[in-house]
């Protein structure tokens, strides 16, 4: 098996509430989100693509999952606790690596789950952005 099944991707697709492509053994979610970056005495408003991918699916049904989310500074410790705190445990090849700059911070994560619970796991996270 080299791409999500459909149930898989309709359940990705439902959680992060995003468009999903398959295609080349890879399937990718469309997700972008507005920001207002504010510097100085100016707001800068953006639309950022944030990049989802799963691949090389198994046939237990776990893939390879890959996302990276850009996040303003103020936003990434909710992120990170509503990420961690989540109800399923996180794999133990999980990796986790973040790239930061004065006004934005890009956290990219890996990892061999379920692709379900990897989607539920970030929507949990992008929820907590919103409360």
């Amino acid at each position: 098996m080299e791409t999500l099944t459909a149930n898989a991707a309709e359940k990705v697709k439902s959680y992060l509430d995003a468009e999903v492509e398959i295609a080349a053994g890879q399937t990718v979610v469309k997700k972008s989100r507005e920001m207002k970056i504010f510097r100085e005495q100016q707001c800068f408003t953006c639309i950022i693509e944030h990049d989802i991918s799963f691949e090389k699916v198994n046939a237990d049904g776990t893939a390879l999952n890959r996302a990276e989310i850009f996040l303003l500074p103020e936003e990434y410790p909710s992120f990170l606790f509503a990420w961690n705190d989540f109800h399923i445990s996180l794999p133990t090849d999980y990796r986790q690596w973040q790239q930061v700059n004065p006004h934005i911070v890009s956290v990219c994560m890996e990892s061999v789950e379920a692709p379900e619970d990897f989607a539920a796991r970030l929507a949990a996270a992008f929820n907590a952005l919103e409360a």
